[in-house]
């Protein structure tokens, strides 16, 4: 009887104490039986509750309605893990944990101020849509692991600053939006282009920038970009950037009017590109200008504050507006007439650089001739030279044979010599008659092809100095020419400068100009 009254007591108190059998265990499974599981009324605000919680048959996608969840933790993650699709917002969620299995989360309309990931650096998460809007954060989470990661979106939290190097990683991003966060600064690696090939919406609506800075922004599929409702004045670089745009929100900002006038220009090239518009009323309430479809302020002398523009100026404007239209059309018959001059001056030059190149090759052939000439003529005087000195050799060598002869014979020979002499004194005077011609027919010979040799010479030499004067001409017309071609290019590039200048001053007053008669025509049907 003690035993059975034993064993009754262990089992009351077990009923009592045991959470499984008291009560005291919460168990949660899904209430639809459509394709999505659904929860409610999910309270688990303890660490202890998570660990008591059971899930049965739960599945993707995984919807939680209602309940008090603070602490999404790792914990509570292991007790649903087949789960990849999730959604649990307004739960009251202050930390949340993410698990790297996840493909779609969103966590929207909590009390989040802080993100964990886990620990394990090196796994990359399989994340393809993250929302975390309307939450408390004041800093992103690590985003460099979330490499698949195609849609983020963090708006209405507390960031101040993002630093866009952040997403680097993210090859795969589409969506990303920051909007109506409290964010005063953009940054951006200086160096390093960011490369964000597939990202197609970007916004940054609702902050409080004051300058957007894109000059290392690559992104080739961006179509929508929002930067409504902050404090922009312009951006850093240029929107061909983004060549595909197709929709650019600019409203409610503070823009620089010539910075707007650029945009508007870019518009009219873009191909489809839609912009938004200011409300009017906004325009004259904070007595901002209206050029086309935006407010803006002129920019001030010091290229920050502001002007007045309205009152007593509008007739000045039109006055520079028609100065503007006179400036439009010199510059239109200046840049026609300086073209015309240049052309003809160009023309010019080039047929007397032709001339004279052809004089110079015409010269050259005629030195090459000359040279031809005056080397024909000294192999000419070598030639009579070696047969002058044989000639006289020949001529010494008879007369010393019959000197020896006439030495060395004897007073036979010698009268014999004598008597030949006496009977042929005539022979002998004719040979000498003869020899003496032939020196002064060779002597004449040479003299006049000394002549020649020294003519040919001088003539060279004045065909050289004639070719160096030509050539040195030459290099002057080129030298003229050359400066003729930089003085037409670098008045070609101040028109070039000065006239999209002037077609945006233009514009610019154009637009005043049309805002004032509208002004005016307001005014007389007030007053009518």
């Amino acid at each position: 009887m003690a035993v059975h009254l034993t064993l009754s007591l262990h089992f009351i108190i077990l009923c009592l104490f045991s959470p499984v059998l008291s009560g005291l265990f919460d168990e949660y499974s899904c209430y639809s039986r459509l394709d999505v599981c659904r929860l409610k009324d999910v309270a688990l605000e303890s660490d202890r509750a998570i660990e008591l919680s059971t899930f049965r048959d739960i599945r993707d996608p995984l919807v939680i309605e209602s309940g008090t969840i603070p602490k999404f933790s790792q914990a509570l993650w292991k007790k649903i893990p087949s789960v990849l699709d999730v959604t649990v917002d307004r739960i009251g969620i202050v930390q949340l944990f993410i698990r790297p299995g996840l493909l779609h989360l969103s966590a929207v309309g909590n009390a989040i101020d802080k993100v964990l990931l886990d620990e394990t650096k090196n796994s990359e998460y399989s994340m393809l849509t993250l929302h975390l809007s309307n939450n408390q954060l004041t800093e992103l989470p690590p985003l460099e692991r979330f490499v698949r990661l195609m849609t983020l979106a963090v708006d209405n939290n507390l960031l101040s600053s993002i630093d866009m190097g952040a997403f680097s990683k993210l090859t795969n991003l589409r969506v990303l939006s920051l909007a109506h966060n409290r964010l005063l600064t953009v940054t951006s690696p200086a160096d390093t282009p960011l490369q964000l090939i597939k990202l197609r919406r970007l916004s940054f609506a609702g902050n409080q920038l004051a300058v957007l800075d894109i000059r290392t922004w690559e992104f080739d599929s961006l179509e929508d970009l929002n930067v409504t409702s902050n404090s922009l004045t312009r951006f850093d670089g240029s929107l061909t950037q983004f060549p595909v745009l197709k929709r650019l929100d600019l409203a409610h900002n503070r823009w620089y009017c010539e910075w707007l006038m650029m945009l508007y220009t870019h518009e009219d090239t873009a191909l489809g590109l839609k912009l938004d518009a200011d409300e009017p009323d906004r325009c004259r309430d904070e007595n901002m200008m209206v050029p086309r479809h935006h407010c803006c302020n002129p920019a001030g002398a010091d290229g920050s504050g502001l002007i007045d523009i309205f009152g007593d100026k509008w007739d000045e404007l039109k006055r520079l507006a028609l100065l503007l239209d006179k400036i439009n059309a010199t510059i239109a018959n200046g840049s026609a007439s300086v073209n015309r001059v240049l052309n003809v001056q160009h023309e010019a030059l080039s047929g007397r650089v032709a001339k004279l190149t052809e004089a110079q090759k015409e010269q050259t052939v005629q030195l090459r001739e000359l040279e031809q000439g005056i080397n024909h003529q000294k192999e000419k005087l070598r030639n009579l030279e070696t047969e002058l000195k044989e000639k006289v050799n020949r001529l010494n060598q008879e007369v010393n044979a019959h000197w020896n002869q006439t030495d060395a014979g004897s007073d036979e020979q010698l009268m014999n010599f004598t008597a030949t002499l006496a009977t042929a004194p005539t022979n002998w005077s004719m040979l000498a008659v003869q020899n003496q011609n032939n020196l002064s027919q060779l002597q004449k010979l040479f003299v006049t092809t000394s002549k020649q040799f020294n003519s040919y010479s001088d003539k060279s030499y004045e065909q050289e100095a004639l070719l160096k004067a030509q050539s040195a001409r030459i290099d002057n017309v080129q030298q003229e020419l050359n400066e003729v071609r930089r003085s037409e290019k670098l008045i070609q590039q101040q028109l070039e400068t000065l006239e999209p200048d002037a077609n945006r001053i233009l514009s610019f007053l154009t637009e005043i100009r049309k805002g004032c008669v509208d002004d005016e025509e307001e005014h007389v049907e007030s007053y009518e």
